[in-house]
């Protein structure tokens, strides 16, 4: 009987130390006062995230240069003379070992080769020696070791390692 009168007691004292109404009391609905140190702040905004800015826009490495002899070509972006391979049509590579050499090829240096303004082929890569070669209308371009700077076309014509060069103008079809 002992432990029953203990019960009916210590439980409504438990009850109400954990914050539970106990049996037959009603929740009070006046209002209740605080103490507060510091008025009621509005809430805060939260900023909203800038999405961050785009990247610069890759710089172009094929350019259209006019050329006193032959109009217009295409250089890279030092103004060296750009050449195809008539062997090459369509993007098969026949330029290796000693031909690239005399013939390096031009690679990409971003993901995607960017073209200057008027050059109204196409640009894209074609794998190559672990790297990607820059093509334009499907033709893989290089550039010619007898070239000594820009504005030099020393390759146009030349016949070597099975085929013939030619300087790579806008108009150059697939």
């Amino acid at each position: 009987m002992t432990k029953k009168v203990l019960l009916t007691l210590i439980v409504p004292a438990l009850l109400a130390a954990c914050g539970t109404p106990a049996a037959g009391s009603a929740p009070s609905t006046a209002p209740t006062a605080t103490d507060s140190a510091t008025p009621s702040a509005t809430p805060t905004p939260t900023a909203t995230p800038t999405p961050p800015p785009a990247p610069p826009p890759a710089a172009p490495t094929v350019f259209v240069a006019s050329n006193m002899a032959l109009g217009a070509v295409l250089v890279n972006a030092q103004g060296r003379t750009l050449y195809y391979f008539v062997p090459e049509r369509g993007g098969s590579v026949v330029c290796t070992g000693q031909c690239i050499n005399a013939w390096p090829p031009v690679f990409a240096t971003s993901m995607a080769p960017t073209a200057g303004t008027a050059l109204p082929g196409q640009l894209g890569v074609i794998a190559r020696a672990g790297s990607e070669q820059i093509t334009y209308n499907h033709w893989p371009l290089y550039t010619f070791a007898g070239d000594g700077g820009p504005d030099q076309t020393n390759g146009q014509g030349v016949f070597g390692f099975g085929g013939k060069w030619f300087v790579a103008t806008p108009r150059l079809q697939p």
